[in-house]
């Protein structure tokens, strides 16, 4: 799973460099990978599936906090992106 979850969210936030987690979720549940490596078909906001993809991104975030790439700020469910510019 984080081999294709873990990527997907660093190009993201590489791009749009700063996103609430709620948005990060669903804008990744829109890549036919992300879906395929969760095991998911559909997960609309909410259900049981949507929030099994919640969890799965949130420690993708917290491991890339952990090796300095993001900031989490669960205060405000925001994500901001520390890494280095998207080439």
């Amino acid at each position: 799973m984080s081999a294709v979850l873990i990527p997907a969210a660093v190009r993201y936030l590489c791009t749009y460099g700063s996103v609430g987690v709620f948005r990060l979720v669903d804008d990744l549940l829109k890549m036919p990978e992300v879906k395929a490596a969760l095991g998911l078909k559909h997960a609309p906001p909410g259900t049981d599936a949507w929030w099994r993809a919640y969890h799965a991104v949130l420690d993708v975030v917290r491991t890339l906090q952990a090796k300095g790439l993001v900031k989490y700020d669960a205060s405000m469910g925001v994500v901001n992106w520390l890494g280095a510019k998207c080439v």
